[in-house]
């Protein structure tokens, strides 16, 4: 199997993959999915094994899947290949055991394989954007690349170089490493450094006020108002000092990018407290409650816009730097009041208690939301007020906590701002006086909470706290079970949730706990971990809770039966004596069906996997039997419903013939569905479908009983039903009956009242295939777009005919299902009508139809296979491509070769593009207001030039034509001079002169070119030469030596040399410019490797 693409999965993906589709502990059938995420695929495994996947997706069962992979007119053609490198993959990570074809089947429904590429900042590239970032910063991504975005801005706007040294402090801090090797004690110089007595400086009084606010950004005028508000000074003044104490030995203030800081706070104020009097805390105080309590303006913008609040100028009066120094002031000043010793008597104390008190009393959600970051801190300041304030904002209506749930988005766009509430309160949790508080508090956090993506929820956090193995809290085991009870007490259904995930094997990993920042609440020789001792005595408390708290509830005693080989064996066979009571057996069957399928199904999972580490010993699953044979069902509805789940694998043995038992499970499901109609007729199979997940199977069974009452009941009725279920029921029953009596049935069924769109989803509930379709033109009449507009394209068989299928499509409003239906052709080497293909495509893109999967990939190749036709219109692919021209680029396997040569060959097109892109240097007046449609033109123009890759001169044949070039240069320069465009002109051609190719006499760069870039009124051109150059080099991998780009110096150096002996001395100044920024890369990239290595 090595000559497939597809092993370049390693065994171990394969492996890890398999091992937990096959683990029920961590992976729900039916419910979770299994992604793998892979770099940029083939062509090949692009178009192969997603439509594998999403065959297995879509189709309703394992025949279907299989009959249409192995039908050659209707699976790509690599299909079987890329499916048997599956199963190769599958069977080695089986130990080498067979994996059936149902095996197959249900692993591939559940298996997404997602590409990406760095190059496209877009879908999955977005996503793991944030996830490298999260590696650094794993509770605020979306801020820290938020920040990125802001400083990357700002620079772009002076084209500045942004290296480390220029990077703020707060970001280079976020991306530092964790881990830091230390130098050993005994290598470490024995020569002290002198120390300075900062309280003995002459500005020693000054310094003390600085320690309160931290940092500050001096190009920040608010900043600096703020800081001379406290110093009693003007800033010039203070600048002065600050100068002075900056150059000291060991000095307390450090300066970087214009942000200062103190360092060393609490230090410093335990060394200048005593020189804090009342009236300088009541003017820190004021100063910090009025800063506080200023709304942050992103929230004036829309969820999936604030992260690009700077762009819009939503910005704070007061600098982040200054916020946050503040913030942590109240932390310091909170944790030692004491260092205030000249104040009156609590006055320190006070002075946090009713800050935090005023700045978050009656706060509203955008206020709670704008201090996100800075609550911890704010908790450290004053625990209890802090509590009160959160207390009293659930208490309130509206909840501002239920809004800032809801801006949370789809986890990229939107944003989490509950954050920094859910550290505070962990950082809190860790000291015992406030643990069962929290829990509560917590606990009726997560009652608010709808759910979403993010994984910092409330209800996460009380896990992470109390987690048995790895706790976060110093309060001992019983008070940690006095605040699982009272949560169980305040707050019933989280208590709940909670103990059960605190069960055995529920939570395998965790990161800890938000740990306090100031306060020393966690002694230094605190050890993580707990004793054996420790962990059974919790172990015991939360499953003796959990059957307890489960009673004779049932939805309850059902999560437990799931958990029950998670519990110790007493509470194991206590919940066997509750399920086997005769309070349980006593209620009503339609209740203790829940019981007895989550039983069954335990069970059955179990002996299916015997040999698995998490299988019970064959003792309990009998005593699970038993229990399950006593609260056995005797309604035959609610006895069969499992039958119909749509999880066939389930009801499998793992080592049978799945072969035979698919077949013993059909014959199971149709005396069922007989037995069914039997007592209760058609509307007890009705109902009974109604019940169960798939009413499809439910139909193909009732298709073998043979009444006629059946058709008489279900057709014409059910065919334009709007019930789901019911539309699964008749379309099950149609195929099957179909599938059992051939087309005389279908013929002899009596339509004369049926109306057309009845007749047209009875034929779309048949094959799609010829003589269906033939019925199509004979019943309907007229009204054949009753079912060309119901009919699955993925459902039709390639043949020769599928030229039916397609113009039908197209005429009925339909052209994403004919895109789907002519790429299937020309897959199977079919013959494509080209006029077909057009006007499937053009018709597209207006179209409301909902598009098929993959169908981006189906777009591109039916353009390649268009480029490559010589019957094309030239105009019709002009059109064609430039109605996709986003998904025409290098990394879809194929260019807008016709509008890149138009670009290349017709001055008038390039700046016609120019003008839609550009405002003239001549317009004196602002712009209009863009349409829509405008804008949409202008970023198909900017897309086609900043993928442009053919130099003008260029000829159909590829050779090159120094006079066209010469003529074509001419032109833009002449019609962009009279417009306005020429400095922008230049600056593109420039770009696209990168691909310019070598001359005849051997030189790297036709002398034509050369020679227009060496003209001295063309700068803009040499400009943009050095902007394509740099550009094109792409994504690449950073050597922390430096040596790529050292190679790419010396390679620019050598141009350069060359060019000048040439002739072409400007030119060859560019060249050298690159080459020179090449050198400042190599030794920033350097630089930054040993900074991170210190």
């Amino acid at each position: 199997m090595t000559n497939l693409p597809y092993t370049r999965f390693d065994d171990s993906s394969i492996q890890a993959a398999w091992n937990d589709f096959n683990n029920p502990k961590i992976f729900t059938r039916g419910k979770d999915v299994i992604a793998l995420i892979s770099g940029p695929l083939s062509a090949t495994d692009a178009r192969n094994v997603q439509w594998l996947l999403d065959q297995a997706k879509h189709t309703k069962d394992v025949h279907e899947f299989f009959r249409n992979v192995q039908q050659k007119k209707f699976s790509p053609p690599k299909s079987n290949e890329k499916l048997a490198a599956f199963h190769h993959h599958l069977e080695a990570a089986n130990g080498g055991n067979e994996v059936t074809r149902e095996q197959l089947y249900d692993f591939l429904n559940h298996f997404h394989l997602l590409s990406y590429d760095l190059g496209n900042e877009s879908g999955i590239a977005l996503s793991l954007l944030h996830s490298h970032v999260s590696q650094f910063q794993p509770q605020y991504p979306q801020r820290l690349w938020s920040q990125i975005v802001d400083i990357v801005q700002a620079w772009n706007q002076d084209a500045g170089t942004i290296t480390p040294s220029n990077l703020p402090e707060d970001l280079l801090k976020a991306f530092e490493r964790k881990a830091v090797v230390e130098m050993p004690k005994e290598l470490e110089a024995s020569q002290e450094k002198p120390v300075t007595d900062w309280s003995q400086h002459p500005d020693a009084a000054y310094l003390t006020l600085a320690v309160l606010i931290g940092a500050w950004n001096e190009q920040n005028q608010s900043d600096l108002h703020a800081l001379a508000q406290v110093l009693g000074i003007s800033y010039d003044e203070w600048l002065g000092k600050a100068r002075e104490l900056l150059h000291r030995p060991g000095s307390p203030l450090t300066l970087k990018n214009g942000v200062w800081s103190v360092v060393n706070r609490t230090e410093l104020l335990h060394s200048l407290g005593s020189r804090i009097l009342d009236q300088d805390l009541d003017a820190y105080k004021a100063l910090a409650i009025s800063i506080l309590k200023e709304p942050d303006p992103a929230f004036d913008l829309p969820a999936e816009e604030r992260y690009a609040a700077s762009v819009y100028g939503k910005v704070p009066k007061y600098s982040r730097t200054l916020r946050k120094g503040i913030a942590e002031g109240l932390a310091i000043l909170g944790t030692i009041p004491e260092a205030c010793s000249n104040c009156s008597q609590g006055k320190a104390k006070t002075t946090c208690l009713s800050a935090v008190d005023e700045i978050l009393t009656n706060a509203d959600w955008i206020l709670w939301g704008s201090l996100d970051g800075l609550l911890p801190a704010l908790a450290e300041a004053a625990p209890r007020s802090f509590l009160d304030s959160v207390e009293s904002a659930l208490r309130s209506t509206p909840c501002p906590f239920d809004e800032l749930f809801a801006q949370e988005g789809d986890g990229i766009t939107g944003g989490n701002y509950l954050t920094g509430l859910l550290w505070a309160l962990e950082a809190l949790a860790w000291d015992d006086q406030y643990l069962v508080r929290i829990c509560v508090v917590l606990g009726e956090l997560a009652s608010h909470d709808p759910g979403g993506r993010w994984a910092n929820r409330p209800f996460n956090s009380l896990v992470t706290i109390l987690l048995p193995w790895l706790p976060q809290t110093l309060a001992s085991v019983d008070k940690r079970h006095v605040a699982v009870r009272t949560l169980l007490r305040e707050w019933s259904e989280i208590g709940w949730d909670l103990i059960i995930r605190l069960l055995p094997n529920q939570h395998q990993t965790s990161f800890g706990s938000h740990k306090p920042s100031w306060r020393k609440t966690i002694p230094n020789d605190w050890e993580k971990g707990v004793t054996q001792q420790d962990y059974w005595q919790q172990i015991s408390i939360y499953a003796e809770l959990t059957v307890n708290s489960a009673g004779y509830d049932v939805a309850r005693l059902a999560a437990l039966i799931d958990r029950c080989n998670s519990l110790p064996q007493p509470e194991f066979d206590r919940l066997i004596d509750v399920l086997a009571s005769q309070t349980v057996s006593e209620l009503p069957e339609e209740r203790r069906l829940l019981l007895w399928n989550r039983l069954t199904k335990f069970a059955r999972n179990h002996r299916q996997y015997p040999d698995a580490k998490w299988a019970l010993e064959e003792d309990l699953i009998v005593k699970l039997e038993k229990v399950a044979d006593k609260l056995t069902p005797t309604d035959p509805f609610a006895v069969n419903q499992h039958l119909f789940s749509g999880n066939d694998s389930d009801l499998y043995d793992k080592n049978g013939d799945w072969e035979k038992q698919r077949r013993t499970l059909d014959i199971r499901r149709e005396k069922a569905v007989a037995e069914i109609y039997r007592q209760s007729s058609i509307e007890g199979i009705i109902r009974f479908a109604e019940s169960v997940n798939s009413p499809n199977q439910v139909g193909l069974a009732l298709g073998v009983v043979n009444d006629d009452a059946i058709e008489q009941t279900l057709l014409p009725k059910f065919l334009d039903i709007s019930d789901n279920k019911h539309k699964e029921l008749v379309s099950g029953f149609v195929w099957q009956r179909h599938r059992e009596f051939g087309w005389a049935w279908c013929d002899n069924i009596d339509r004369s009242s049926w109306t057309p769109a009845q007749i047209g989803q009875f034929l779309a509930n048949l094959p799609s295939k010829k003589k269906t379709w033939d019925r199509v033109t004979t019943w309907l009449n007229g009204h054949e777009a009753e079912y060309w507009t119901r009919i699955n394209a993925n459902t039709c068989e390639v043949d020769l005919n599928l030229t039916v299928a397609i113009e039908n499509f197209i005429k009925h409003g339909r052209p994403h299902a004919a895109i789907s239906c002519l790429e299937n052709m020309r897959n199977f080497n079919l013959e494509v009508d080209i006029d077909q293909c057009v006007r499937a495509l053009l018709a597209a893109v207006t179209s409301n139809e909902q598009e098929y999967a993959q169908e981006g990939y189906l777009i591109v190749e039916l353009v390649k296979f268009l480029q490559a036709s010589p019957l094309i219109n030239q105009d019709d692919l002009f059109r064609i491509e430039w109605a996709y021209l986003s998904l025409l680029n290098s990394h879809g396997g194929t260019t807008p070769d016709l509008l890149e040569n138009r670009l290349a060959s017709d001055p008038e097109f390039f700046c016609q593009l120019i003008r839609l892109i550009y405002r003239s240097k001549k317009e004196g007046k602002p712009p209009k207001e863009p349409t829509e449609e405008s804008k949409a033109i202008a970023e198909n123009a900017w897309r086609l030039f900043f993928g442009w890759k053919t130099p003008p001169g260029s000829q159909q044949n590829g050779a090159f034509s120094e006079e066209k070039f010469k003529e074509w240069l001419q032109s833009i320069k002449q019609l962009c001079t009279e417009s306005g465009h020429l400095e922008v002109a230049l600056t593109h051609i420039g770009q696209v002169l990168v691909h310019a190719p070598t001359d005849p006499d051997g030189l790297w760069i036709h002398r034509a070119i050369a020679t227009a870039l060496n003209d001295p009124e063309v700068e803009d051109l040499r400009r943009g030469y050095g902007t394509g150059t740099y550009n094109s080099r792409g994504v690449h991998s950073v050597d922390p030596t430096g040596q790529p780009e050292k190679d790419l110096a010396e390679q620019f150096r050598s141009k350069a040399e060359t060019i000048e002996n040439a002739g072409f001395q400007r030119f060859a100044v560019t060249l050298r410019n690159l080459a020179d920024s090449y050198d400042q890369e190599a030794e920033h990239i350097i630089a930054e490797h040993k900074q991170e290595e210190e």
